[in-house]
């Protein structure tokens, strides 16, 4: 009995090692490669249409007849001895060739590559692109005086991804890179801050990714300078809370009044929600102040996925008045209107929760609103009429003033 016992363990195990063999003896080292494998290219491509653009083509072609085609690719250079290629899947029958920096002909070649890599004969067109985005922006570009600085502005119709780099001359007289922009919207538009009111030297280079520059651009004065407008930041120690009989309540959830020029930029001042708009905020500045501009901070610095929504600020009008009118009311209809229509801007107008790297730079900077004639205040009133998302309260982080301080009063 233990025999027999035995032999069936022998027989067992003498099994499992010829099954072992036979599972090492099929696993042989594999290869893996296209599907269809094969050495014939496929036809090439016929070219339709071939349209010149800002710094490139649009090509329009037809596919050649082959089942196993993958991609068309089309090889250039952007500039002498710096080649580059633009690839196209088989479900498209156009492409966009980009990168190029002046308006020279060029010869673009096409090729149909297959899943067994084989390249077709190439198809070949040769043009000249339209000028490109740099040198187009640059042409547009506008320099002016701006209170403590200048303004810039600009305009993209290729919404080209492009830096817009700004130069200006130090306290010694040296020549340095201020301020980059990085944009690929529509138009633009930009201050730089921070200058004395003498004339100072600026100028602007355009560059795109494929390192191609603009020339750069002067101001159109005779002297290729701008004096910038003279204006002293406000002193928020000054400020002082003013409640008038329409005016909200800053001081629900968490948020206090003070906190909306605390230069804390983590607090944030807070409404109830259960008041219409426009939902209202008055100042009293502690000067009395030609307004030059203002900046409104959203809330959100320190938990930014509450840019461009959770009741920040989008669309506000703004009142001032050098005394408190008589009336005791509040009604906005005898105060001086100094700007309507301030709209918060989100420049990739992507949908609310989307935000782009772009978009988080103008959140951190703050929406910047400039008068074009200042006029002389010293109480201010923040109406806001619409929120980023619809919400009923408002909250926000920071409101900060710049002008030209006529009176100090506090």
């Amino acid at each position: 009995m233990k025999n027999e016992k035995y032999m069936k363990m022998k027989n067992i195990f003498k099994l499992l090692i010829f099954m072992a063999i036979i599972i090492l003896g099929s696993c042989e080292e594999k290869t893996l490669g296209p599907v269809i494998q094969n050495d014939i290219p496929p036809g090439p491509v016929e070219i339709k249409t071939f349209t010149a653009i800002p710094g490139g083509f649009d090509v329009s072609y037809k596919l050649p007849d082959d089942k196993d085609l993958l991609y068309v690719k089309a090889e250039y250079f952007i500039k002498e001895g710096e080649k580059s290629e633009v690839k196209a899947s088989f479900y498209q029958n156009s492409l966009m060739i980009s990168g190029f920096g002046d308006t020279s002909e060029r010869t673009v070649k096409l090729y149909a590559v297959d899943r067994s890599a084989n390249v077709s004969e190439p198809v070949e067109f040769t043009g000249s692109p339209l000028e490109a985005p740099v040198n187009l922006i640059q042409e547009s570009l506008i320099m002016a005086p701006d209170f403590g600085g200048a303004k810039f502005t600009w305009v993209n119709l290729a919404e080209a991804p492009v830096s817009i780099m700004i130069y200006a001359e130090d306290s010694l007289g040296v020549i340095q890179l201020q301020h980059i922009i990085y944009t690929s919207v529509d138009s633009g538009r930009y201050s730089i801050r921070g200058f004395e009111p003498v004339p100072t030297r600026f100028f602007v280079v355009v560059r795109d990714r494929w390192d191609n520059f603009s020339d750069p651009k002067y101001p159109e004065s005779p002297d290729s300078t701008i004096t910038p407008m003279y204006e002293a930041r406000l002193d928020k120690t000054k400020f002082r809370k003013v409640i008038l009989p329409n005016d909200t309540d800053w001081n629900a959830w968490e948020g206090r009044f003070e906190s909306g020029y605390d230069e804390d930029y983590q607090s944030f001042t807070h409404s109830q929600g259960d008041h219409s708009m426009p939902q209202i905020m008055t100042i009293d500045l502690g000067v009395k102040v030609r307004l030059s501009r203002f900046v409104v901070h959203q809330r959100g610095l320190e938990q930014s996925f509450w840019a461009y929504s959770h009741g920040n600020p989008k669309r506000y009008d703004v009142y001032g008045s050098v005394e408190l009118p008589d009336d005791g009311t509040g009604d906005l209809n005898n105060w001086i209107q100094l700007r309507d229509q301030c709209i918060s801007v989100k420049p990739s107008g992507l949908p609310n929760g989307q935000n782009s790297d772009e978009d988080m730079i103008h959140f951190f900077q703050g929406d910047e609103y400039s008068f074009e004639v200042p006029i002389e205040i010293r109480y201010f009133r923040f109406a806001v009429q619409e929120t980023w998302d619809g919400a009923g309260f408002i909250n926000f982080s920071e409101l900060t003033f710049f002008g030209d301080i006529i009176e100090e009063i506090n």
